[in-house]
């Protein structure tokens, strides 16, 4: 596969700069910097403070599922990250692991979120399978939307089901145009189509049982 290229508008996010320079020189195992790059992205997308990422979210996640293969390689290389000192791992009681970047600041939010009152909830995404999935329109929605979890790669699939498939691509850029990055703002644009028409004004007749090839 040859990428396509950078798209108009795409997304920039902020790096840290030893990235660059002293990490890239320490670290020399491709999984391993593709894991930090990862967490990295996947820090990027949340919001607000106290940002961190867990173990489940590691291991429900597309792009390490198909690049790294399983979960045993995904939890070797962030432990091995870890090992460098550049990720900073919290284990949680009866609650999944998380991966923070390792910086002082960052190490202070590690001890806010282990306290028993904590009222952080995991999101648990189950692993990631990385065989018979659609990488165009799941990396459309990564390069848009946000990170894509499999409960949100089977909405999308399903989508493609009842809908003509350029329909949910041109539903994504919308949801991005309008900056209302959600899989539910995609849905309602979606549904709108279906009711009212969409450019010639005919709706989409598909059901489940019907697909556009």
């Amino acid at each position: 596969m040859v990428f396509q290229g950078f798209p108009y508008g795409v997304r920039y996010l902020p790096v840290p700069s030893p990235i660059f320079g002293p990490i890239l020189e320490l670290i020399d195992d491709m999984d391993e910097f593709r894991v930090l790059l990862r967490v990295l992205w996947m820090l990027h997308q949340k919001k607000g403070g106290g940002r961190f990422v867990t173990q489940a979210e590691l291991l429900g996640d597309r792009v390490l599922a198909t690049t790294l293969g399983n979960a045993d390689e995904i939890l070797k290389s962030a432990e091995a990250v870890v090992v460098k000192g550049i990720l900073f791992k919290v284990s949680r009681e009866k609650l999944s692991d998380i991966y923070l970047l390792n910086s002082e600041s960052e190490r202070h939010l590690a001890g806010e979120v282990c306290k028993p009152d904590s009222l952080v909830v995991d999101a648990e995404p189950d692993p990631w399978e990385a065989a018979n999935k659609n990488p165009g329109i799941y990396s459309l929605y990564e390069q848009n939307i946000g990170i894509l979890t499999p409960i949100i790669g089977d909405q999308l699939r399903e989508a493609e089901e009842i809908y003509p498939k350029e329909w949910v691509s041109d539903a994504i850029h919308e949801a991005a145009a309008q900056n209302k990055r959600s899989w539910s703002y995609i849905s309602r644009i979606l549904e709108r189509w279906k009711i009212e028409g969409k450019d010639d004004g005919k709706s989409s007749r598909r059901t489940r049982k019907t697909r556009y090839r």
